[in-house]
């Protein structure tokens, strides 16, 4: 008999199942091993060495850099132009979420069945990400121009020209419109997640509803938000993080023209880095921008856990 399938013949050590399994998990370390050395080397350890720069009196270039310890923080804080910067980052962000979210579970929800004039719109939704982002933002600074824009234009045509106005001169105002362009443009990522959540909860559940006399409205508040929670948290996480270190949105609809009146923190480190040279100081800034990030990602999984606890 041959040995080889022969697991009882002479010279062949049996494995138990806890050996079996080890032996499974070290093939499946050595697979990932290589993938995993490369994303860590080129992507964790310099997203890491930021907190060390932040430290640092450094221009980029030269060999010497000089120890400051917080003094870069101490600077930041005495900068009378950060307190806006750090507020219109929040007010930013929160556009960006509410914006997206909000509207991607409205038009996933009504685009939910696999009808032609559904499918079609579901391209129209997502088109918008095959453009890149300077182009949309061109687009959308010929909209909002005071003079010859399409919105200002569109209110004068139905009769609301009390509400026309310089989109982008009053920088809270301007934050909102910039965000909301850059919630239109990812609109697609969200209404493409949602609906995948959504095909996944089953038709027995709004059947069962619709038996005991439940209408659509009550359908959606009840059954339909709850199972969608926790892809929505997801979705939130993605959209802050998103909207946190976006600049080319910023800079090319208004952060260009306007100085530093809509900068957020994305775009603050540019002129940081650009204007004084000092990377440590740039460094700096995006350890902040790190921490705000860090809350909403700690406050979201808190949220997660409770959720995926009650489900």
């Amino acid at each position: 008999m041959n040995m080889v399938n022969n697991p009882t013949a002479p010279g062949r050590m049996l494995q138990t199942p806890i050996q079996r399994k080890s032996k499974r998990y070290l093939k499946f370390l050595l697979y990932i091993l290589p993938a995993f050395g490369i994303w860590f080397i080129f992507q964790i350890v310099p997203n890491l060495r930021i907190f060390w720069l932040a430290l640092l009196d450094w221009d980029g270039m030269s060999a010497d850099s000089t120890f400051v310890g917080l003094q870069n923080f101490k600077e930041l804080t005495l900068d009378p132009t950060f307190p806006s910067v750090v507020l219109n980052t929040l007010i930013y962000i929160g556009v960006v979420v509410a914006v997206q979210i909000s509207l991607g579970v409205l038009f996933a929800v009504l685009l939910k069945k696999n009808t032609t004039f559904n499918k079609f719109f579901r391209t129209v939704f997502f088109s918008p990400l095959v453009f890149g982002t300077v182009m949309v933002a061109m687009v959308w600074s010929y909209i909002y121009d005071p003079n010859l824009g399409f919105l200002n234009n569109f209110l004068e045509l139905i009769g609301l020209e009390s509400l026309q106005q310089s989109w982008l001169s009053t920088p809270v105002l301007a934050i909102c419109c910039i965000a909301f362009v850059q919630a239109w443009h990812n609109m697609g990522y969200a209404i493409t997640i949602t609906l995948a959540a959504l095909n996944g909860i089953s038709d027995s559940v709004y059947e069962a509803a619709a038996i005991d006399g439940a209408r659509e409205r009550k359908k959606f508040f009840k059954i339909t938000l709850p199972l969608l929670k926790p892809t929505i948290l997801r979705l939130t996480l993605l959209c802050v993080s998103g909207a946190a270190i976006s600049f080319d949105y910023i800079y090319a609809l208004g952060g260009s023209m306007y100085a530093t009146k809509l900068d957020t923190l994305a775009v603050y480190m540019y002129r940081t880095v650009v204007n004084s040279g000092n990377l440590g100081k740039t460094s700096a800034v995006g350890v902040i921008l790190v921490i705000i990030v860090a809350v909403f990602y700690i406050i979201q999984f808190n949220a997660q856990r409770k959720s995926d606890e009650i489900y």
